[in-house]
């Protein structure tokens, strides 16, 4: 089971991925190895959330000088084209794996609660 995932190094998508492929095929996961995710994934999650602070930080700083070169200065305007960008739209991304992460790991603690 895990222990697939656990040959190679261990990141969150190897084990976002592992868990995907176990929904798409309608396994059924275990409590125990449920749990065994979530410790792991919350354990990683600090990874993913530095890389969303960098890419946010990023992407601030694009904005920013977008906003310096206008002639009329417009946030609004320069938020819309920061917006339009592949960065935008990675650093969300980002944000929802952080959130799924956060999901997973109380969905796990509400079971934990339930089941004792």
């Amino acid at each position: 089971m895990l222990e697939t995932i656990t040959k190679e190094k261990v990141s969150s998508d190897t084990i976002l991925e592992w868990v995907i492929k176990c929904v798409e095929g309608k396994k059924e996961i275990d409590r125990n190895l449920w749990l065994e995710i979530a410790f792991r994934l919350n354990v990683l999650r600090i990874q993913e959330a530095i890389l969303y602070n960098k890419m946010h930080q990023s992407v601030r700083i694009k904005e920013f000088e977008i906003y310096k070169a206008q002639t009329k200065k417009n946030k609004s305007a320069a938020q819309l084209e920061v917006e339009t960008l592949n960065e935008f739209r990675f650093m969300k991304d980002q944000e929802d794996k952080i959130y799924s992460i956060d999901q997973f790991v109380m969905i796990a603690k509400k079971n934990t609660d339930i089941n004792l």
